[in-house]
């Protein structure tokens, strides 16, 4: 009671209790900070500042949320550093981010979710293995084979083997595929453009409507 009594007179420690309406208003001025504590906030004036969480339980952690520098961050009070900086944290989920995040695939189960650990997934890449059906890197890490030049003469068609090929057609030449195994042929790339096929080897081909031979090319996607 000494004590307090002293700081009020010091002016360490003033409470002004404000009651408007249902609500309450305390404010409390500590040397040159001043924390105001209402029904549905509270807010701390000062510089870098923050809330604590100090467990006191067998393992427990001494951590909070603090302001640093126009940033909100969790820190470690016991570590004395930074575990997340929650405003970068909140860009990478909007924007992708980019630092390079290995081996995690999914959060399994947001029930319990930590904090920390989520954290230290960014960090250090997580233990989540990919699903057997999952893909991969290697599936669609492609190069370019040997470009082909096929000459279809006129009036012919020519069928495309099997494969995914960048394609570049003649004046006259067009791409058609069938979905009924060569009965019905529709048309999928026009005369003298170009794009990708996709070919099973028997049901898309080359078609020169043209007067004369024609060379289109052929670039094999593998």
């Amino acid at each position: 009671m000494l004590r307090r009594l002293l700081g009020l007179l010091r002016g360490e420690l003033h409470v002004d209790r404000i009651k408007a309406k249902e609500a309450e208003v305390q404010k409390l001025k500590a040397g040159k900070h001043t924390v105001d504590i209402e029904n549905t906030y509270i807010h701390i004036s000062g510089t870098t500042p923050y809330i604590r969480f100090e467990g006191t339980e067998a393992g427990a952690a001494d951590k909070g949320i603090k302001e640093d520098a126009g940033s909100l961050k969790i820190y470690d009070f016991s570590a004395a550093s930074d575990v997340m900086d929650l405003e970068t944290h909140a860009s990478r989920h909007l924007s992708g981010g980019a630092d390079e995040v290995l081996n995690l695939t999914n959060i399994n189960n947001a029930i319990g979710f930590s904090v920390d650990a989520h954290a230290s997934r960014h960090a250090y890449g997580g233990a989540d293995a990919l699903t057997d059906n999952a893909l991969r890197f290697s599936q669609i890490d492609k190069v370019f084979g040997t470009e082909s030049t096929v000459t279809v003469t006129a009036g012919s068609t020519s069928t495309i083997s099997k494969g995914v090929y960048l394609v570049s057609l003649g004046a006259n030449t067009k791409v058609e595929y069938s979905p009924d195994n060569g009965t019905t042929w529709r048309l999928l790339i026009p005369a003298g453009e170009g794009g990708v096929v996709i070919s099973d080897g028997s049901n898309v081909r080359l078609n020169n409507t043209g007067a004369s031979d024609e060379d289109s090319y052929l670039l094999p996607v593998q």
